[in-house]
This record gives structure tokens, sequence and C-alpha cells, in this order.
């Protein structure tokens, strides 16, 4: 009997010159530049001829949102479509030109930064009466070259050369207010300065910025006391504090069923909590557990070589040719059980700190509002998780010093254009920047190319946010406040 094998058969079309393009990372894009007048002031810094600053740097940043990766070669390819160019605005030389306008921004990253804080405050009335301040590291596939430069890398990769980046970001409105670039050898405790003196001027009085304690030290904690800034970050538990909670054992004070803490007037008025967590000092004993577990099977197998007569593995030998090291076993666990050693081990590695940490104010804060502020600077975690993440801001390969600030701008701007979605649409205020470009993505443009006739366009995909946003547009939601901006009307 014979087989037959059903096949799909498509029918292919002729060929055509339409193109297909994804409209929804533009729009945003666009109406933020707009209503922000970042365009306007991208153009103040155009040269006499060529290409709009503006409009090159919006299709950057709308194919930063829209792109795995922002890669300034595959938007060149992208823009030698004229349909595409047309779309943003641009002539023929944008392919070449944005290679000079990533420069010339980032010649600018300051000014721009600047100029962004300063419309929050003034336009749309963001506070910064709380500002998140943390510091990570973008690796590169390059060798070591300006502020390119080797140093304790937070994407644990210490065999390559980086950058260090500080972001601010301001508590209610959750909208990134700052962007400092510098050498990557260079720790937070001294790329601290940088950082607070760019958003210093939008700091009302009485304000309060939230970092973590690789930025602490006497001397950054000074530069506060003598600006009127308050501050609460987290310290490392020294040898006074072991002796402190040693020394108060029964004077704990519960502020929920897991967490307690205890106070201590320091110096300048400032106020040192050493908190205790129950669930925290569980899950370090459990890793603790853990670990003397896995040690435990490892010896169980070194103890059966070396009855067997085998060689122990390599990582318990020297391999030095011209050393000879001889290695003896002892396990004086014979008479105990796994259990009862297991427990003797996890007893070995406690330290008494388990679960405890310390957070040091300026401020006359309770401990329930110090704790809380401190839990909240996970605001600025999640703002990096987006850049590496739902923007996937990969390293570079970039290594002027210039074309590294503006490509890590171009980043930062995609970041300030989402969180505007956030801030104005209070219902994506908990959606990730991942599932957010990926719903403006969906959202298309096809233009209709047929010999000489005139182009059609055709809209497609009209996500929920989308039609959220053209709602706005038309007016069909009610109860816009009279203040809103035009950004609030996409």
């Amino acid at each position: 009997m014979t087989n037959y094998r059903n096949k799909i058969h498509a029918k292919i079309p002729e060929p055509n010159d339409n193109v297909t393009m994804t409209m929804g990372n533009k729009t945003v894009v666009d109406a933020v530049f707009a209503d922000t007048g970042l365009d306007v002031f991208l153009d103040g810094l155009k040269r006499v001829q060529g290409n709009s600053v503006a409009a090159e740097t919006a299709a950057l940043v709308a194919n930063s949102v829209e792109m795995t990766g922002i890669s300034v070669n595959r938007i060149d390819r992208i823009l030698e479509e004229d349909a595409v160019r047309e779309e943003y605005g641009l002539d023929a030389n944008a392919p070449r030109s944005i290679y000079r306008t990533i420069e010339r921004i980032g010649e600018n990253s300051d000014a721009i930064v600047r100029y962004l804080g300063d419309v929050l405050k003034k336009k749309y009335g963001v506070k910064m009466d709380t500002v998140f301040m943390d510091w990570t590291s973008l690796f590169f596939e390059a060798p070591q070259q300006g502020i390119v430069r080797v140093g304790y890398s937070r994407d644990h990769r210490p065999d390559r050369p980086q950058v260090t980046i500080g972001l601010s970001m301001d508590r209610e409105s959750g909208m990134p207010i700052g962007l400092t670039v510098n050498a990557g050898n260079i720790l937070d405790v001294t790329h601290f300065e940088d950082t607070f003196e760019q958003i210093r001027h939008l700091l009302p009085k009485d304000a309060m910025i939230v970092f973590d304690n690789g930025a602490y030290s006497r001397k950054n904690s000074a530069l506060l006391d003598k600006e009127g800034v308050g501050f609460v970050t987290r310290l490392q538990l020294n040898a006074s504090d072991d002796k402190f909670v040693g020394s108060h054992k029964e004077d704990w004070i519960p502020i929920d069923g897991t967490i307690s803490y205890q106070m201590i007037e320091g110096n300048l008025k400032r106020r040192r909590y050493i908190f205790r967590n129950e669930k925290l000092k569980a899950d370090v004993l459990a890793r603790c557990r853990r670990k003397a577990e896995r040690d435990w099977e490892e010896m169980e197998i070194i103890r059966k070589n070396i009855d067997s007569g085998k060689k122990p593995r390599k990582k318990y030998r020297n391999s030095n040719c011209f050393v000879d090291t001889k290695l003896s076993y002892q396990f004086p666990l014979d008479n105990r059980t796994k259990e009862e050693a297991i427990d003797e081990a996890v007893n070995r590695m406690i330290t008494g700190r388990e679960g405890l940490f310390v957070l040091l104010t300026n401020r006359p804060l309770t401990a329930e509002k110090t704790i809380e502020l401190y839990r909240a600077r996970n605001h600025v975690e999640g703002a990096f998780r987006d850049l590496k993440h739902g923007i996937d801001w990969r390293p570079a390969r970039c290594t002027n010093e210039m074309a590294i600030k503006g490509r890590i701008l171009i980043s930062f701007l995609a970041l300030f254009c989402i969180s505007m979605v956030r801030f104005l649409h209070p219902e994506y205020r908990n959606r990730t920047a991942e599932s957010i470009c990926e719903e403006l993505g969906s959202f298309s443009l096809t233009v209709l190319v047929k010999g000489d006739e005139p182009k059609r366009r055709i809209f497609s995909n009209f996500t929920s946010l989308i039609r959220l946003l053209r709602a706005r547009i038309k007016g069909k939601i009610r109860g816009l406040r009279a203040d809103q901006t035009s950004l609030d009307t996409f």
C-alpha cells in the first residue's frame, strides 16, 4: 500500500515593494519628545546642515524600545528603506549621520538629563521629595580604553572592562531623573558625588535620599548634611553592633511578627537601627544547611576514592609540576550520624549576625518609616532590570567616550518614555517594561506601494494600550483634569 504524504502548499504572491514597520514605539517616543519639548531642545544641538537631531534620536530611542538590544548597525540598515526614513522624517544620509548623532547627544548627555529633570519638576509637578540612587556596571567586548576599565562587575564578568552608571529615580512618580557615567574602576562611594550633584538643584528643602551601603562614607554623609538633605542607607554590622546586641538581648522592640529592632542614638543626631528579621535568619540557616549537605555528599565521594586507592580530584591536588603537595584527609565524623554531623557543621557556620542588618538615617524617623523607605529602594533596582531585560540593555561595543555616553543615554530615554506611560496612565504602573514594549511593538504600519499610484498607509494590531491612547486623543475617556497635558491625550 502506497503511503501518501500530505503537504501544505502556500500560494506565494507576486513580489511587491510594500513595507511593514512597528509604530507603537515611535508613537510613544514622538509624543513624549513633543510634550516635554525635548524635540526642540535636541534640534538646538543641530549643525547648520543635515537631519534633525530630534528625528534621528527618536529613531534610535524607538528602535531601542522595539528591538532586543540597540545596534546602530541594524538601525542604519533599517533606515536604508525609503518608506521607513519618510516616517521618521529623515533623508538618505540618515544611515551614516546617526553615528555622529550618538556622539553629539553623548557630548550633551548631562544637559539633556538636566533638561528632562527640570521639565518633570516644572511642568508635571514631580516633587522629588524622596529620591532613590543606585549604581550598576555595563561591560564591553573590547580592550580597556578611556573610561572603559576593569573594575567590580555587577554582571559577574570581571574578565571584561566596563563603565559604571549611576541612576536617580523619584519615588512618587517612578520617573528617572538622573544619569551619570563614569570609568569602570570607579567605586560607588566615589561615584556618589557626581550622581548627587546632578540632581541637587531639583531637590526641595528636607528632601530624602535613599541609597545602599556601597556609596556610604563619612565624606558623602557630610555632603548631604551640609546641603540639608536627609538620607537612609544600609551599613555593615561591626564589632560595636555585636557588643550592643549581646548586651541588650531582651530589648528587642517588635514591628510585626517577623521583624524587631533596637536603636542606637549616634552623633550628629543620627539614628542607627539594628533590625532582626526572623524570616531572613531562617533563610540564612537554610542555606547553611544546604551547603553542609552538599559538603557531606562531597566528603563521602572523597572518602570512597581514598579507600579505593584512587587519586583525589584535580581541584584537591596541586597541578604545578615543580611543587609536590601531599594532602591528608581527616574524617572525625565516624561515630556520628549524617544528621548529627550536618547539625554540627551548621553550628560552626553560625556567626550570630544571621537575620541582622543596620539602617542609618540623619532624620528623626521611626524604625517603621526607615525600613519602609529602604525597602522602597527596589524601584530603582526595578529600573535597572527594565534596562537590562525589558529594553534589553546589552553590552556595548563602542569605545569612544562620547559614543558610550550617547549609547547609554539612548537606553535612558527609552526608559524615560516607558516610565511616562506608567506615570500618566496608572493602570500600567505595575506593568514591566518588557510587557509594555511587547504591546507597543504589536501596533504596525504597512505602506502599500503599487507602481505610480499614491502610497497607502494601513495601521493594524491595535492593542489595548494603543486603543487607550487613541481614545484619549478622541476624548472618549471622561474625567480628564483641566490641567492635564497633551501627552495625557496622545
